[in-house]
């Protein structure tokens, strides 16, 4: 039996596409949902318009700081798996889920499968970034999703299990777009439809931890010209209530400050902005399946493709970079070159699930 741990927003959208093609193959598999995500928001509504079916061991977690979150997660996986005795473990991404499923794995001598390994922002200061390399040099099979990713895990001396799959979140862009062009009402219910606006999201600490920062980020909304749709993550809302900044930026005719949004939502935003301003790594991806220029508030990108073809311009955090800075790379936000097929052809879930069945993760 394969053990799948997720915990936030960018896995759930990693995992529909394979859980999916899991499910048509009726193979043994369960899914443990870490409690990183805890609010409705930012977890259920996923699973609901993706037609995951409901984590099988949902965990809470207390700790809020990285340290105690990652170790009460990593206690509480390492309960299940004593528990159940999978025969591997599936892990995504970069967060600090993946970091504790995967050290919790690894200390039990359980077979470890890692999708979207291999990216790289070779800046050790980003917790995402340890709990990336943890999660590679942990696993027995890497599923990278773009030829670059490859290259780095070579770098590293890592070769063998690796394998060039193209993206799941791709997959799962490719599957919604359409459901999401006719389920959504965001535009709408923003006064947005067929009017070009900014798609705006910021959460990381060196945009909303300093008083610094959260005041530029509200400076910058400000200043950007047309309507801003702005889905506020937790931890930003947090911040502009710390700094007293909240009623500033909502009183801000032209930015639409929301809740977070829902998957076919935030498709639906990228199907109808005219460029994103972001600090996610997922998103920037988003941003070029649906073939949109994305200006990003850090400062590297761990898509090294996407800017050199001109879809992604790395500005720096806003704890660094003057908002007046950040303006003139929206103003002219365009791609230099055509998109090339840089994240696979949509079917890496197939060729995910492929070689978890040719290497046992299934136990059957």
């Amino acid at each position: 039996m394969l053990i799948t741990v997720v915990g936030n927003r960018p896995q759930f959208v990693k995992l529909a596409p394979v859980a999916h093609e899991i499910r048509r193959r009726s193979l043994p598999s369960l899914t443990v949902h870490s409690g990183q995500h805890f609010d409705a928001s930012m977890s259920d509504v996923f699973f609901d318009e993706l037609g995951i079916p409901p984590p099988d061991i949902q965990l809470v977690v207390q700790g809020r700081t990285h340290a105690r979150a990652t170790g009460e997660m990593m206690a509480a996986i390492e309960d299940v798996l004593l528990e159940r005795r999978p025969t591997g473990v599936l892990v995504y991404g970069d967060t600090n889920t993946t970091l504790a499923a995967a050290l919790a794995a690894v200390k039990l001598c359980l077979p470890i499968a890692h999708v979207e390994a291999g990216p790289r922002i070779y800046d050790m200061r980003s917790p995402e970034e340890i709990n990336r390399i943890v999660a590679d040099h942990s696993s027995s099979l890497r599923f990278c999703p773009d030829a670059a990713s490859v290259e780095n895990l070579r770098r590293e001396n890592i070769t063998s299990g690796v394998i060039e799959t193209g993206d799941a979140m791709y997959d799962a862009f490719e599957h919604f777009r359409p459901i999401a062009r006719t389920a959504s009402r965001v535009l709408d219910q923003h006064g947005l439809r067929d009017t070009p606006f900014t798609l705006l999201t910021a959460h990381r600490p060196n945009n909303t931890d300093s008083d610094v920062a959260i005041a530029r980020l509200v400076e910058l909304c400000e200043a950007i010209d047309g309507p801003v749709l702005f889905p506020v993550h937790p931890r930003t809302k947090a911040a502009l209530d710390r700094a007293g900044l909240w009623n500033a930026l909502a009183s801000l005719a032209h930015v639409r400050a929301v809740p977070p949004l829902g998957y076919l939502d935030v498709v639906a935003a990228l199907d109808g902005c005219a460029r994103v301003v972001t600090d996610s790594g997922g998103l920037q991806k988003e941003a070029f399946f649906a073939r949109k220029p994305a200006i990003v508030l850090f400062a590297v990108s761990p898509w090294p493709a996407l800017v050199d073809d001109g879809w992604v311009r790395p500005m720096g955090s806003l704890d660094e970079t003057l908002p007046a800075d950040v303006l003139p790379a929206i103003a002219a936000a365009r791609p230099a070159r055509t998109a090339g097929a840089h994240f696979g052809d949509g079917r890496a879930a197939t060729r995910i699930v492929d070689a978890l069945e040719q290497h046992g993760f299934f136990g059957v």
